[in-house]
């Protein structure tokens, strides 16, 4: 952007003004013989006021001194002048530059504009006096136009001398210019919306073109075609009505009254050769095999203390091979594709479009006939590269993209290299946040603790600089807690979200199994919308909070001989039996844990009837210890849920 402006409506002429009487010391210390002591000049100097201010006023104790201090009354002109020049130049920028006699800012500043109440200010900002007027595009024949302060003038003053200067027209125009001029060339545009936001902040007067390359380019592969158009050149790639991508490419140039066909053809020229020297690089690469284009992987450190890319890509593919059977997914194929999937990051290709790594892994890798599942694991074990990415879609995708996350935190935390506050220059969010998403999108129940158990043990001795049961468990919250987000993301009650992590799990329910936690979130989140939710609550939290520091969940059933504990032991009993049934996978799914819910449900009434009926602490240590013990018993299978505890009884 090659402005920066700021309009502020009904802004008061001046501060308010405001009066405050101040007093000081008593009459007795401030006056001697009729002249003011040290002890009242020190006052009077201290307010900004001289002896002659000083009045003396009725306190609580007697006569003291006081002076009238007023503040405010400045006006707007005043202020501005004053402080403007300090506000602009230190505004932060992550990159400055220096120009001129040594001033330093984002870029260099070539006029200042201040206007007030029609009138210039009288400031300097960066060197520079201010003026009253302000320039429109470098090509508008148009003089600079003089400002009288109201922001409607300075839209329409702009936008006569060929800026737009409110954003949003802008791109609102860039997008209508785009489907215009499709439409004029019988093709179709998807604008890419990151892409139109980066266009619309590189030009002031949008006007798109049309361009096109010779069609025989087309045969190159078409995500390196659009790689080029959008990132090299920020054009927009267009496709033919059935979907294929098109030889048209649309330009949108900052150039008003400018020759078309100029436009068109000196982008198609810079395309034209980006993509024969893509021709170039495409026939080269494939002259040799992944396995041959690997071979330099053993020369390119990965992490300090970590080895190289080659040793990285072992550990991924023997890590993958573990992950694949629970997956579903082929187990040769997997290992296959964790033998390459890094090989193309030393191809010329990729050398020149980083963009495209694994992509073209992929592409090479079905050229030198790979099987199809291998080939397409390569490319979507870097997915998701970002939030709101896709997903690995096949099984061996997914087994190649969790050992990737899962070797990159481990190494990483291992030598001590994570995330401080907003630094995260490996990425270890972004990882955690993919080994999130991918086990939560495959349906599968894994637990993180044996993820990176098994992630620990393929590094060998002395590369991880950590205990690996210590690291272990710190690789696990971090990963929680980046699945906190996620679901806190997603809509769920933030209580709810973490009583669920604060659950114990059970058999078959892993505490820190991803899928587990979002089912029971979602469970839960179900159940608080029924009308006897808060009801079930207190007694839920009853239960836990009476026996917090009770362990043992044993009963004696002699020492429990009345009506209510009766029926409180025959609910435990049939629920406890309900849920030790046989399960076919030994896992608990989402419908097992509605089941569980609704079991716990049935133990409200019992549960009530016992606290009214009985005496918990009752002075027989056998019958506190067998109340206690059924209470326990009932707490835990509570907790294995969530800790209802850290739930708000009103949701």
């Amino acid at each position: 952007p090659r402005r920066l402006a700021v309009v502020i409506e009904d802004l008061a002429p001046a501060r308010p003004l405001s009066e405050r009487l101040m007093t000081g010391p008593s009459l007795s210390i401030a006056r001697r013989d009729g002249q003011w002591t040290r002890a009242a000049e020190g006052f009077a100097r201290g307010k900004g006021a001289g002896v002659e201010d000083l009045e003396i006023v009725e306190g609580p104790k007697g006569p003291q001194i006081a002076v009238r201090v007023r503040q405010g009354g400045e006006g707007v002109a005043e202020l501005l002048a004053a402080g403007l020049d300090k506000l602009v130049m230190g505004l932060p920028f992550k990159k400055s530059m220096t120009w001129g006699t040594g001033t330093r800012w984002a870029r260099p500043i070539r006029s200042v504009t201040a206007v007030y109440g029609g009138a210039v200010l009288p400031l300097r900002v960066g060197g520079l006096e201010a003026t009253g007027a302000v320039s429109g595009h470098r090509r508008s024949p148009l003089p600079p136009a003089p400002m009288s302060g109201a922001a409607a003038d300075y839209l329409a003053a702009l936008e006569a001398r060929w800026v737009l200067a409110d954003r949003a027209a802008r791109r609102a125009r860039i997008l209508d210019q785009l489907a215009a001029a499709a439409a004029a060339a019988g093709v179709c545009v998807a604008p890419d919306e990151a892409l139109v936001d980066e266009v619309t902040d590189l030009v002031e007067w949008p006007v798109t073109v049309t361009g096109r390359f010779d069609a025989a380019l087309l045969e190159l592969p078409p995500r390196l075609l659009i790689t080029a158009m959008k990132v090299h050149q920020r054009t927009f790639p267009t496709t033919e009505a059935g979907g294929a991508l098109s030889s048209a490419v649309l330009i949108v140039a900052n150039a008003p009254e400018g020759d078309a066909s100029l436009i068109a053809a000196g982008n198609a020229r810079v395309l034209a050769a980006r993509f024969h020297d893509a021709t170039f690089f495409y026939a080269e690469d494939r002259k040799l095999r992944l396995e041959q284009h690997g071979e330099g992987l053993a020369t390119m450190r990965w992490v300090r203390g970590l080895g190289s890319m080659a040793d990285k890509q072992a550990r991924i593919a023997a890590l993958a091979r573990r992950l694949a059977g629970p997956l579903g997914a082929d187990v040769e194929a997997t290992a296959r594709a964790g033998a390459l999937c890094k090989a193309d990051l030393l191809t010329e290709m990729v050398g020149e479009f980083p963009e495209l790594q694994g992509h073209m892994g992929m592409l090479y890798a079905r050229h030198q006939g790979e099987a199809e599942a291998a080939a397409r694991a390569i490319e979507e074990h870097y997915l998701p590269r970002f939030a709101g990415d896709a997903l690995p879609a096949s099984p061996e995708g997914r087994a190649l993209a969790l050992a990737d996350r899962l070797d990159t935190l481990t190494g990483c935390f291992g030598v001590g290299m994570k995330p401080k506050g907003s630094a995260d220059p490996q990425g270890l969010r972004r990882a955690a946040n993919g080994l999130v998403a991918i086990l939560l999108d495959a349906g599968e129940h894994r637990s993180l603790s044996e993820l990176f158990g098994a992630a620990i043990a393929g590094y060998g001795p002395g590369q991880l600089q950590r205990p690996a049961e210590e690291l272990r468990g710190e690789l696990v919250r971090f990963t929680l807690g980046r699945l906190r987000s996620t679901l806190r993301e997603g809509g769920y009650a933030t209580d709810v979200v973490d009583a669920v992590l604060a659950g114990t799990g059970r058999p078959g329910m892993a505490a820190d199994d991803p899928l587990s936690i979002r089912e029971r979130v979602q469970a839960i989140t179900e159940l608080s919308r029924q009308g006897d939710f808060a009801a079930l609550m207190a007694t839920f939290k009853r239960v836990l909070n009476i026996t917090r520091d009770h362990g043992d969940e044993h009963f004696d059933t002699a020492a429990l001989s009345g009506p209510a504990e009766r029926a409180l032991v025959d609910a435990v009993r049939a629920l406890f039996d309900e849920l030790a049934a046989d399960r076919s996978d030994g896992r608990v799914d989402a419908g097992e844990v509605r089941a569980i819910l609704a079991g716990m449900l049935k133990l409200k009434a019992p549960v009530d009837d016992f606290f009214d009926a009985v005496l918990v602490n009752h002075e027989d240590a056998g019958i506190r210890a067998a109340r206690l013990g059924i209470l326990t018993a009932i707490a835990r299978l509570f907790l294995t849920i969530a800790d209802f505890r850290k739930i708000a009884t009103e949701l």
